[in-house]
């Protein structure tokens, strides 16, 4: 690493890590959640605190068994703190998305150099998947601040033992399993397998002070197994996905992940394809995939040159990064968030590589360059077409600025500026205009919420769903009224309210009712391209009619 190269990584890297964090944590502001399954974990929280049980988890009135405990109960706390909102929803995710940023500079730091470490948590808080994924939280969310600490101390505790390495690695360990099942001890500890693979330390495996790691982890875990087998194992009359006879700790050892995995239980997906994470994770490691891509080519050709401490580094990045991306990609099960927990591990190597080829990345220093226009005029160009008849239209000023910054001062900045601080701040400020589209465009045609908005003010009764498809989760979790499923014959439980789509509306002849308002509602996932569409009805736009129904017609 040059000495101007760290004299740049000071202050005001952090400055710059701290700015991101802080337009990152705006999105927690939005009134509205990003995806039908944040709905829906949300509803099973607001389950959990409605009804003061904190040890089942629910469904629609039903047992649930997808995922372990440990985000509901953090969700359902923070809902407790803060009340029902789309900010108490996301805030504990997003903390820990933070905790895993700031690990990500600590494993960088041990690694490597603490330089590493800062840029490492630079490119980890504007990686675009990571900036999205913290608004629309699901479990990885929290697995950031969970593997990423682990691996810290557990690579610690290889080296330095100590107790409190011991005790914190357990511990993050036990909460990634009580987050998303025993899979994530190969992205824990693979690394450290790799490591003592090549140095002929493999017997370490089962020396006793590792054992005793292990033991402490699922001892750390032992809240999710008791909740499971009370709900479950001491009740085998219940029926789950359409069983009986189910065991909570069987499906937490096998049924949750190699169930999964092979493709063999009640959930199953068969459109799996093996290349699927390739070309998630170059869009999703934006702006720095490039970069990865040659920080692989680089590290494999060093790897014979470099010192024992730079090989070891190397091989527990590559084993934590690939090991678990092959597995990813072995599975049927394919979702792009998937890949974030490897993403911390993909930082450090391109934050590596960048402080020992920055004098020889001229040409990805120009390919970058080009990327940060793309992206600066990409955003410049959402602002004007959703903001142009609107105040909001000043976020176009954002990316405007940092693109006048990059014409005019071009030949003042350095590579190193050119590489980190600009295609951060241009994703940065990508991300601003897409959470202002979510706060004060997708917001209307939230019918869930906007339907719960209207029923604020109006005499309290029960708000049911006639199979209109996407909308129970958004309703319930906004509405401070009971919601229900319905179908017909409706409920005879008059007067009440019922959400229905429009062209259903004949469905009603027999009863006496009386339209209230028409809302839109339309998938997040199909927002854009109804939005660029000239005909949005294609892309699944339903238009809902609530109506007061308060009785039948007497014959």
């Amino acid at each position: 690493m040059t000495g101007q190269l760290a004299l740049n990584l000071n202050r005001s890297w952090w400055c710059l890590i701290i700015l991101l964090l802080l337009i990152n944590a705006c999105g927690m502001f939005s009134p509205v959640l990003n995806s039908n399954d944040a709905y829906f974990y949300a509803v099973i929280s607001k389950t959990m605190v409605s009804n003061h049980d904190w040890l089942n988890l629910y469904y629609a009135s039903q047992d649930w068994l997808d995922k372990p405990h440990l985000p509901f109960w953090l969700t359902a706390l923070s809902f407790k703190i803060f009340g029902i909102s789309a900010f108490a929803y996301v805030l504990p995710g997003f903390i820990f998305h933070c905790v895993g940023a700031i690990y990500t500079y600590r494993l960088g730091k041990v690694l490597y150099s603490e330089a590493t470490g800062i840029a490492a948590a630079l490119i980890y808080v504007s990686s675009l998947h990571l900036l999205l994924s913290s608004m629309d939280i699901r479990a990885e969310a929290f697995l950031l601040g969970e593997i990423v600490p682990a691996c810290y101390y557990y690579l610690r505790y290889d080296r330095v033992d100590g107790i409190k390495n011991l005790l914190l690695a357990s511990l993050f360990t036990g909460l990634a399993l009580m987050t998303k099942g025993l899979f994530i001890v190969v992205t824990i500890f693979s690394g450290l397998v790799a490591m003592w693979l090549y140095s002929g330390e493999l017997r370490k495996i089962i020396q006793p002070k590792w054992l005793l790691a292990y033991a402490l982890s699922l001892l750390a875990a032992l809240p999710e197994l008791i909740c499971l087998y009370v709900q479950f194992d001491l009740h085998p009359e219940k029926l789950v996905f359409g069983q009986q006879q189910v065991s909570g700790i069987s499906w937490f050892f096998w049924g949750s992940q190699f169930g999964r995995f092979f493709n063999s239980g009640p959930i199953v997906n068969n459109h799996g394809n093996p290349g699927f994470f390739v070309h998630t994770f170059l869009w999703a490691f934006l702006p720095w995939s490039l970069l990865f891509i040659g920080s692989i080519f680089a590290a494999w050709r060093r790897f014979k040159t470099e010192n024992a401490t730079q090989r070891a580094a190397s091989l527990y990045l590559q084993s934590g990064f690939w090991l678990t991306f092959i597995m990813f990609s072995a599975t049927k099960f394919q979702l792009d968030h998937y890949t974030n927990i490897i993403m911390p591990f993909a930082a450090i190597m391109v934050a590596n590589y960048i402080l020992n080829q920055a004098p020889k990345l001229a040409v990805i220093s120009k390919i970058q360059q080009g990327l940060t226009f793309i992206i600066l005029c990409l955003s410049l160009a959402i602002s004007i077409f959703f903001f142009r008849g609107s105040w909001l239209i000043i976020s176009a000023l954002i990316p405007t600025l940092i693109l006048g910054y990059c014409i005019f001062q071009r030949s003042k900045i350095s590579v190193a500026k050119w590489i980190l601080t600009l295609p951060a701040l241009a994703v940065a400020s990508s991300f601003i205009v897409l959470m202002l589209v979510n706060a004060f465009v997708y917001r209307s045609y939230d019918a869930g919420y906007n339907i719960a908005q209207y029923l604020k003010d109006k005499p309290a009764a029960t708000v049911y769903n006639l199979e209109v498809p996407g909308l129970i989760n958004n309703l319930e979790f906004h509405s401070e009224l009971p919601v229900a499923e319905a179908h017909l014959p409706l409920p005879n439980n008059y007067p009440y309210y019922l959400a229905i789509k429009n062209d259903n509306l004949s469905q009603l002849e027999s009863y006496n009712y009386e339209k209230l308002a028409r809302f839109n509602e339309l998938e997040m996932t199909k927002f854009i391209p109804a939005m660029l569409s000239s005909n949005k009805y294609q892309y699944s736009l339903i238009m809902i009619d609530l109506v007061k129904v308060n009785g039948r017609h007497s014959n």
